[in-house]
């Protein structure tokens, strides 16, 4: 990004000057390689999102590549946790829901197994921008008896 934005500048005095024309193509090309870093820029930081309703539970999140654009429904899963995963470096929890099944959009190579149960861990409680006790309140609300307090009971 930083060549594309120099490049851009270089770019610009090419443009209202009448020295050569040396390097035209890296000069045109740099524009189009800042525009690439400034998407992929904006890409990276597009905000973490979290939704806990009646309906289910919506998350999109960059950092677990877990993208469930639409509600998934409280009843596709058997349970709901809030746990440190196995492989974590410093037992940070995280919000792991137990599907019932596959479902679409929840990737299952960070899988936590217990016996045949696979919990999917999909966000870390310290990325969200609310408190935890909110999250809390929002699944003893709406998952009712799914969302589990205690972790190892969750299987």
């Amino acid at each position: 990004m930083v060549a594309g934005a120099l490049g851009t500048i270089l770019f610009g005095g090419w443009l209202f000057s009448d020295a050569g024309r040396r390097h035209i193509v890296i000069l045109i090309l740099s524009p189009l390689v800042f525009l690439i870093g400034l998407i992929g820029l904006i890409a990276t930081l597009t905000p973490l999102s979290v939704y806990v309703d009646r309906y289910g539970i919506r998350v999109r999140n960059k950092r677990t590549r877990v993208n469930l654009s639409t509600p998934v429904p409280w009843q596709a899963f058997s349970a709901v946790t809030i746990e440190p995963t196995p492989d974590a470096p410093d037992d940070e929890p995280y919000l792991v829901v137990w599907p019932r099944g596959p479902i679409p959009g929840l990737p299952d190579d960070n899988a936590i197994r217990r016996g045949d149960a696979v919990g999917i861990p999909v966000v870390l409680l310290s990325d969200l921008a609310h408190p935890t006790e909110e999250l809390v309140d929002a699944l003893r609300r709406f998952a009712g008896p799914l969302f589990q307090e205690d972790m190892t009971s969750a299987t």
